[in-house]
């Protein structure tokens, strides 16, 4: 099916200034990910920006695998930006295409049931996090539930010809951001200042770089039947509305009480005490490798949204808005489409409200 590989992986000369504040554990170098061309017959391709992607150089070893990867139509995939509520997405979707099974999504970490496809090319392989990823999301029986970071033009071509039930999930960018900050500081090693990775982050020079043509590849593509296009912010603001929403893309049918049961289940206090959907584990197996951990940070750390006043100066946010003006001109797409959204149908929201 794939004669020659269509993926190209270019080493950067990072200027001096970046490179000193992209102080990594392993000192791994970045490189840029791209394709050659717009993958031929496929028209969906002519919405994506292709802009050239930031992965570490580990990425060179998996690049063609992950362009080949078969994907099946009964997969499930979930994709994101990093911090942009993935493991809280993925739980909703898991739980609503596997029956409310709150005994088996207990028993079973998230991380098994609803695998991170390209985890094995963001960290160092001494850190042995996942050996072959790749190979475990091939393994894994149907219906397989995927989660990834990569782009739109990196994913899988099949998954764009297949065509099985995607989930994008955006986030507001300064609040992305400051979660970013610390989870890339626990978990990925950064020993740079706060001021540094607002640096990295605004250029795009980090893990799955740069932010906004990310989001806007997806959102150019939400009118696709299976593609489900969600926002962090919609979730918080009306959890019960966006569990409807996605189990009717799943083709599922929940009642006022299920909808009721499953929203306490994936609320933030639930959710961080979940020892299946927490991330301790790793957390605590990244704590030794990298010898460092900040008492207070735990992988769910506060599931908020419209918090990053709280660690953002004036300044900063002026910087981040500019930016983010600058990044969305000439499109339709605004994160504040989503700060509030349209509330239940009245049958569903009476038989919630008698559950709750």
């Amino acid at each position: 099916m794939y004669k020659t590989s269509n993926i190209v992986c270019q080493n950067i000369s990072l200027p001096k200034e970046i490179r000193e504040r992209a102080k990594w554990y392993g000192n791994f170098e970045m490189i840029t990910v791209n394709l050659r061309e717009r993958p031929e017959g496929l028209s969906l391709a002519q919405n994506w920006s292709l802009t050239p992607c930031y992965m570490p150089e580990m990425y060179r070893d998996y690049a063609e695998r992950i362009e080949k990867f078969e994907v099946k139509e009964d997969d499930i995939w979930v994709i994101s930006q990093p911090k942009c509520g993935t493991t809280w997405t993925q739980e909703m979707v898991w739980m609503i295409n596997n029956g409310l099974d709150y005994e088996k999504a207990r028993m079973i970490n998230q991380d098994a049931r609803f695998p991170f496809f390209e985890i094995a090319t963001i960290f160092p392989p001494h850190c042995n996090i996942e050996l072959d990823s790749v190979e475990k999301c091939e393994k894994l029986p149907s219906p397989r539930h995927i989660k990834s970071h990569l782009p739109a033009h990196l994913l899988p071509e099949s998954l764009w010809r297949v065509k099985p039930k995607i989930i994008y999930v955006a986030r507001n960018p300064k609040d992305a951001f400051v979660s970013f900050y610390h989870h890339t500081k626990n978990l990925n090693g950064f020993q740079g200042s706060f001021e540094d990775c607002i640096e990295l982050f605004l250029t795009g020079c980090y893990n799955y770089g740069p932010f906004h043509s990310h989001v806007l590849d997806f959102w150019r593509m939400r009118h696709e039947r299976n593609i489900l296009f969600l926002t962090y912010e919609e979730m918080k603001s009306n959890l019960p509305r966006v569990i409807e929403k996605t189990a009717s893309f799943l083709g599922k049918s929940l009642t006022g009480p299920d909808i009721a049961e499953l929203t306490n289940y994936l609320s933030f206090d639930s959710m961080r005490i979940n020892e299946s959907v927490n991330k301790e584990y790793f957390c605590n197996l990244m704590a030794q490798f990298l010898n460092y951990r900040d008492t207070e940070f735990n992988f769910m750390r506060k599931g908020q949204a419209q918090t990053f006043r709280e660690r953002l100066t004036p300044d900063q946010i002026l910087r981040f808005d500019t930016w983010t003006q600058r990044e969305l001109q000439n499109t339709d797409f605004r994160y504040e489409l989503f700060q509030t959204t349209k509330t239940l149908n009245r049958q569903t929201h009476q038989s919630i409200e008698a559950t709750i």
